[in-house]
């Protein structure tokens, strides 16, 4: 079984609380008086987890860094779904063209969580891939949120456009404003990566692309920043009216 190193109180955590992992070892800095990191020191005593108490150097040492917040995992990678199993009535899906940066992947996890998405699809080349640091960028949101990996987005696009699904992209140069278009229907919301948006293909395939109102001299928002706006756009339609 291959593994890889969690770091950070909230990853961990969520990964106990998510069971989608099997978790071999956990280790813990001396000396560390913390609610959050008690909570996981029991939780890991009650499931029969290995725990080892070690010096907040050797755990640097570990992963390379001293960003870690005194405590680590050795796990089993991050479970993935068939992108079919996201399919439903009520479909919400991300779809991530080519987010190559850990921080705006993260960010657009945890976001995706908070706002009700039932899974988050992402390519398997040009992409972060779903890594320690991606789970520590989400408040380990993503040891949550289904997630899959897909070779050719375009075609996965037209998959789910066949099971009834629209699919909307985000581009600020469009006319159409994501105040203006409902978000009732079973939908998949692309975002683009971070310095081109989608990609030519992606966009021509998309049922509709919107845009988000903006004052300033700015071409554009973020990417996690404008699936944030647009998700939450969503959530405001289909929970709180």
């Amino acid at each position: 079984m291959k593994t890889e190193l969690l770091y950070g109180i909230h990853p961990v955590q969520e990964a106990l609380v998510a069971r989608k992992r099997t978790i071999k070892q956990i280790f813990i800095s001396q000396n560390i008086k913390n609610k959050k990191i008690n909570i996981i020191k029991k939780v890991a005593s009650e499931r029969n987890i290995k725990l080892s108490i070690i010096s907040p150097k050797v755990i640097s040492q570990k992963i390379g860094h001293e960003y870690h917040q005194n405590v680590i995992a050795q796990v089993s990678l991050l479970p993935l779904i068939d992108y079919n199993q996201m399919i439903g009535p009520q479909s919400f899906i991300i779809l991530c063209d080519h987010i190559v940066d850990p921080q705006n992947m993260g960010a657009i996890m945890r976001t995706a969580l908070a706002a009700g998405v039932s899974g988050l699809i992402t390519t398997r080349d040009n992409s972060t891939p779903f890594s320690a640091s991606v789970s520590k960028a989400s408040a380990g949101a993503m040891e949550h949120i289904p997630v899959s990996r897909v070779t050719n987005l375009v075609r996965i696009m037209k998959e789910l456009k066949k099971n009834g699904i629209w699919v909307m992209g985000l581009d600020g140069k469009s006319k159409e404003k994501i105040y203006n278009t409902s978000f009732k229907d079973p939908i998949a919301l692309v975002i683009g990566g971070e310095e081109k948006g989608m990609r030519r293909l992606v966009h021509e395939t998309c049922d509709q692309v919107l845009s988000i109102p903006q004052l300033g001299p700015l071409d554009s928002l973020n990417a996690s920043v404008a699936g944030a706006v647009a998700m939450y756009e969503v959530y405001r339609q289909r929970f709180e009216n």
